[in-house]
């Protein structure tokens, strides 16, 4: 009997190789980027579009050209189209940073580089940290809220056992998190991704000891049987986890992938299965645990003191956090908001809670606002609307503010440095009326991972006011809407900015729509 073997194509794949031929080939384009309804494409040679070649498409009907941009008109799942698209020029989607904005043929900088790395690394675990997020809200609905008589883990026996439960599972998914980030190097790298788990999960053993305690713990932790080592807390730090200690894990994981392709670069059969492929994960251990370990605890815990020192001492965060706030969006658009993520991560893994989320928070909210404002100055234009009103639902919902910026913000620049504007007066009373969360959505559903442990708070070093950080927090969210909103508004009315405006409508919300038959 015959075996049928499902193609693993998308449905859209065909078209999107039509659209290819259309445009002249990879070597003709420039970038790539979309919002919710219009692919766009910059050509080096607008000469070598072929619209003819459109026919032979099913969904690329409807085309809008301005200078050396196509702008291709899309109903349906644009998401798709546009993976596919990616897929059908041959560029792997895995090393797409965000399929919102793509450069074809512009060689990164070195720093631009690194950015775009670990938002490519932290892709295929992004399910974990959705997941990671939401239990860690239900988590911190049971055992964080306090509700005037107590958390709801307090109230009874059954929901004291759930609100273990959540507390358990918040914990594996972050442990889980840990280990994926070399799975996920290997995965990237086309290495053995058996290898990469087995790494993740020998460098987060449970008998190696996390890195609070080794900072903080004054019993012997490092017990070598060597004497001229030393012995006790004198000895040499072997014992240290990986588990959220982010940059290390990369810089091993690394280490491994290259270990496994000289190993396994020629192909003798016994030599790769019996000894070639153990000593790679053996080897790593080793070395990860000997040489690696020891410098990135210092670095990791380098990091996050230095974070929370920045965003705590009672000057030094009136001067931090108000930058970091203004400069947010703006790392949203260059990647180097990733940088910050993983720090909000490691934070949120090695205190219980983070000084980061709350000033995410506002930038979203900012974000929103502006993209809001902008849709209302220019309603009448409909096809600015049906992209403005999902792009900025999302944002105020989810958190997610890449549709807004890149589909709005961006092209019409006033929005971006209205939410930069509205965001730092939002983080200025965060900051000063001392809130701090738990992993969760940064947006309006913040409220259910605010924290108000002792414990975490003791280790944050915050000290919320009179009034609670949920009032407070309510009244940020409240003035970065009004700051932001105002602030779009005004922006808008600059000649410059309404240059740009009426620029950008025409261009990328506008022009007359060519069809093929």
């Amino acid at each position: 009997m015959g075996i049928i073997k499902k193609s693993n194509q998308s449905k859209y794949y065909q078209d999107c190789r039509v659209l290819r031929e259309s445009v002249g080939g990879i070597k003709n384009i420039d970038s790539i980027n979309r919002c919710s309804t219009r692919i766009r494409i910059k050509l080096n040679d607008i000469s070598k579009f072929n619209p003819n070649k459109l026919e032979e498409s099913t969904i690329f009907k409807k085309y809008i050209i301005k200078d050396n941009i196509v702008q291709f008109l899309v109903s349906g799942e644009i998401e798709q189209i546009t993976i596919d698209f990616i897929k059908s020029l041959k560029i792997s989607y895995d090393s797409i940073p965000n399929d919102f904005d793509i450069n074809v043929t512009k060689k990164d900088g070195t720093f631009k580089k690194l950015t775009d790395g670990i938002a490519i690394i932290m892709k295929p675990i992004i399910p974990l940290l959705i997941t990671l997020a939401i239990v860690s809200t239900f988590s911190n609905m049971f055992n964080g809220i306090d509700f005037g008589s107590g958390t709801l883990a307090d109230t009874s026996t059954f929901t004291k056992i759930v609100g273990n439960m959540l507390q358990m599972l918040q914990e594996a998914l972050n442990l889980a998190f840990s280990i994926l980030i070399p799975w996920s190097i290997f995965k990237l790298l086309k290495g053995s991704q058996a290898i990469g788990i087995s790494l993740g999960v020998v460098l987060c053993f449970s008998q190696l000891e996390n890195i609070t305690v080794i900072m903080k713990d004054s019993s012997a932790i490092f017990q070598w049987p060597f004497s001229f080592l030393g012995e006790g807390k004198t000895g040499y730090p072997w014992k240290i986890s990986f588990e959220g200690q982010i940059l290390p894990l990369v810089g091993i994981s690394f280490f491994a992938v290259y270990l496994e392709r000289i190993f396994t670069k020629k192909n003798i059969p016994v030599f790769k299965e019996m000894i070639a492929i153990p000593m790679i994960t053996i080897i790593s251990f080793f070395v990860a645990i000997l040489i690696i370990a020891p410098i990135g605890v210092i670095v990791t815990y380098g990091i996050n003191q230095g974070m929370l020192w920045a965003t705590t001492h009672y000057i030094a965060k009136f001067i931090f956090n108000p930058l970091f706030a203004i400069t947010l969006p703006w790392m949203v658009v260059t990647g180097f908001i990733q940088i910050f993520v993983v720090v909000n991560m490691q934070q949120a893994t090695t205190f219980g809670g983070t000084t980061i989320m709350p000033m995410f928070t506002q930038l979203n909210i900012a974000v929103a606002t502006s993209v809001l404002a902008t849709s209302i100055i220019n309603w009448n234009n409909k096809e600015l609307r049906s992209v403005s009103i999902p792009a900025y639902s999302l944002a105020y919902i989810s958190g997610s503010t890449e549709p807004a910026l890149f589909g709005v913000g961006l092209r019409f620049l006033y929005p971006t440095i209205a939410a930069s504007i509205g965001a730092v007066f939002g983080v200025i009373i965060t900051t000063f009326s001392g809130i701090a969360c738990t992993l969760g959505n940064a947006s309006l559903l913040v409220f259910l991972s605010i924290t108000m442990k002792a414990d975490v708070l003791e280790k944050l070093n915050i000290n919320p006011i009179s009034g609670g950080p949920y009032l407070w927090m309510a009244i940020a969210i409240v003035g970065t809407f009004i700051v932001t909103f105002l602030s779009t508004m005004i922006l808008s009315r600059i000649k410059y900015f309404k240059n740009i405006n009426d620029t950008v409508l025409e261009r990328d919300f506008g022009g007359q729509i060519n069809e093929v038959k």
